[in-house]
């Protein structure tokens, strides 16, 4: 059972005890030298084979998000509109989906509740400039989603994907 800590310190002094009592390791099935955790290094790079599917009804903005997607290292596809963006979602198994709100034909937040409807799978970031409070409340509701409010920086964009893509909700832990 994993002790309970209240700091930093206390977490190093507990991860520092397991890794200078091999006898505890063992009894947990870890061999002596085993890494328990794969390193962050390795875990970010598992990360660059997700594919990503980016929806929004701008030609610029949805190829400057497709672009930032790509520069991180990640796979991005692209649709037009909300239900464009379904068809996708019903054709390819997307490890995440980044849409606009304010789209034709199918919101982005209408777009995430038809596929949650379905599946509580990929987590999504909802973009906007201008959701109320309700929206924002109804994203967080739907579940494994973020918000990412305009104006943001390609950085605020690309934490946001590592974050839903690590922990399900575009936040660290």
């Amino acid at each position: 059972m994993t002790p309970e800590y209240r700091s930093t310190q206390e977490f190093r002094s507990w991860a520092d005890a397991d890794v200078q009592e091999p006898d505890r390791l063992r009894g947990l099935g870890i061999a002596e030298g085993q890494p328990i955790l794969p390193k962050a290094s390795d875990r970010m790079e598992a990360l660059k084979a997700k594919q990503i599917l980016v929806v929004d009804d701008d030609p610029d903005i949805r190829e400057m998000l497709a672009t930032t997607v790509a520069r991180a290292g990640f796979r991005a596809d692209t649709a037009s509109d909300g239900e464009s963006g379904w068809y996708a979602l019903c054709h390819v198994a997307y490890d995440l989906v980044i849409t606009d709100n304010e789209m034709p034909r199918l919101t982005g937040l209408k777009l995430i509740e038809r596929l949650r409807s379905f599946s509580t799978e990929p987590p999504c970031i909802l973009i906007s400039g201008n959701l109320r409070g309700a929206e924002t409340i109804s994203v967080r509701l739907i579940g494994r989603g973020a918000v990412l409010e305009k104006p943001f920086t390609p950085a605020a964009l690309i934490e946001k994907i590592y974050g839903a893509l690590l922990y399900g909700n575009g936040d660290e832990p």
